[in-house]
């Protein structure tokens, strides 16, 4: 294989321009809830006010009678298709795009309405009548595996939704032969996205039955093949449009609720509609990081050597799945990620409770797991009267190591990075003379490149490219 130089690269290790800043910047720049097309409906989503109920009516007569209401949808009126995470986790899709019979956090989606402007949609919401049956809320992982927890899904009777197990070598033995071995439990609570750009989509019928989506997302390819299906349609009857993204940071990575209910009220009226959340929906109903339980226990040979680790995670998922089933499995993946463990075993389980549907916030996973290992690497330093500069180094990844049941480490400069960061810093100097009032510390992050998973054993199609080739014969008569 020829190796190139630095030099030798059309992009790599140069400036590259990003064209799109300058429409940022003077807000040329045109985000979803900017389009604006003839004929357009503006829809608004009912929501649930209660955290656990059960439907038992939905009277949309008054809705559908207000002057300027064109369209008022509840589940009754869609495809009952499930969506959720895509492709890892098939088995785990949970949601509609409105609720069937159940409501399980406040804030659910029960209902839609079109019409002529925003103020006609939010009247046309108070008019929508539904009856409810209130039922017994778990409001925390403890609750919802106690026994008697009400059930949120009738697939799940004790609320945990997946499991994930890594096991590799005994790591009992390996505590057994342990000079000092330290247990802690961390809990890390819930983060909001907050971009600045509320999602919002909307959607349009083409004469032929197609359906265009503009949506704020990051993913619009999985948008494209969940709302196909979520639909009945196939994927190439679904264009799905990027436009300017006012900020994502992985709380839109998926697909929504209101991107079906655009794109179905949209093949229903004939019309566009437009969906954007307010604020106060981000904030209040909006994915957010998950809040975990870290119960993680290691060992050290009296050198600092690493031993063992036993990892154990409860992740609060919320009502919904949504990307959590991905969270389980990565927590666990980055448990391991930054040093050398001869012996390792995690076991992480992902709980329902009737709060908004955690899912993928950046780190997807990595930071929950980062804020244990780094801190107990920083006890543990303590007590063992080593540096926690020399005590990383000695334990480092190093290329070539393996991760069990994930892949193989092709390139790791981490050693390198400390090695320089502390150079660059000062670090053991400032260390051993710190100012009043000031501490100096250290914590460390890794994350992987370059789609190195291995999904189950199975390579996972991080990218694809479909080629179709036609013979074509021309007749001259």
């Amino acid at each position: 294989m020829e190796t190139k130089t630095m030099n030798e690269f059309v992009t790599v290790g140069k400036n590259v321009s990003r064209t799109y800043v300058r429409d940022k910047a003077t807000g040329a720049a045109i985000y979803t809830d900017d389009i604006k097309l003839p004929g357009m409906l503006h829809a608004r989503m009912l929501r649930s006010p209660y955290a656990h109920a059960r439907i038992l009516n939905i009277d949309t007569s008054k809705a559908r009678s207000l002057q300027g209401v064109k369209c008022v949808i509840t589940s009754e009126d869609m495809p009952k298709i499930k969506f959720g995470n895509w492709r890892l986790f098939p088995d785990t899709q949970d949601e509609y795009a409105l609720a069937v019979n159940k409501v399980r956090f406040i804030g659910d989606e029960v209902a839609a309405v079109a019409a002529v402007d925003r103020d006609t949609a939010e009247e046309a919401l108070t008019l929508i009548e539904v009856e409810y049956e209130e039922l017994q809320a778990t409001f925390d992982i403890d609750q919802s595996m106690a026994e008697g927890a009400p059930i949120l899904h009738d697939l799940y009777p004790d609320n945990n939704s997946i499991q994930r197990k890594v096991k590799h070598g005994d790591v009992e033995q390996a505590f057994a032969e342990s000079d000092y071995v330290r247990e802690d439990t961390f809990n890390v609570h819930a983060v909001s996205a907050a971009y600045m750009e509320p999602c919002s989509s909307v959607a349009q019928c083409e004469y032929d039955g197609k359906i265009i989506l503009w949506t704020s997302t990051q993913t619009p390819y999985i948008v494209q093949c969940l709302l196909a299906a979520t639909l009945g349609m196939r994927e190439n009857d679904v264009r799905v449009i990027k436009p300017h993204v006012g900020g994502g940071f992985g709380g839109k990575m998926e697909l929504r609720k209101w991107d079906i209910c655009a794109a179905f009220m949209a093949k229903k009226t004939g019309k566009p509609v437009k969906f954007t959340l307010t604020r106060e929906e981000e904030l209040a109903t909006g994915r957010r990081r998950h809040p975990m339980r870290i119960y993680s226990k290691i060992g050290f040979k009296k050198d600092g050597t690493l031993t063992g680790k036993d990892l154990k995670i409860l992740l609060d998922g919320g009502a919904y799945n949504a990307m959590g089933p991905t969270a389980t499995f990565l927590c666990g993946n980055y448990g391991l990620m930054l040093y050398r463990y001869p012996f390792y075993r995690f076991h992480g389980r992902h709980i329902y409770t009737n709060k908004p549907p955690a899912s993928a916030i950046r780190g997807f996973g990595a930071p929950q797991s980062y804020f244990s290992t780094e801190s107990q690497m920083n006890m543990a330093a303590e007590d063992l009267g080593i540096d926690p500069l020399d005590l990383r180094l000695k334990n480092a990844v190093r290329e070539g190591d393996v991760i069990p049941e994930l892949s193989k480490i092709g390139s790791c400069g981490f050693a390198e990075c400390l090695e320089q960061v502390a150079k660059s810093s000062n670090f053991r100097e400032k260390r051993k003379h710190p100012k009043k009032g000031r501490g100096v510390g250290i914590g460390c992050y890794s994350f992987v490149s370059g789609g190195v998973f291995n999904w189950f054993n199975t390579q996972y199609p991080f990218s694809a490219a479909e080629v179709r080739a036609f013979k074509m014969e021309l007749f001259i008569f």
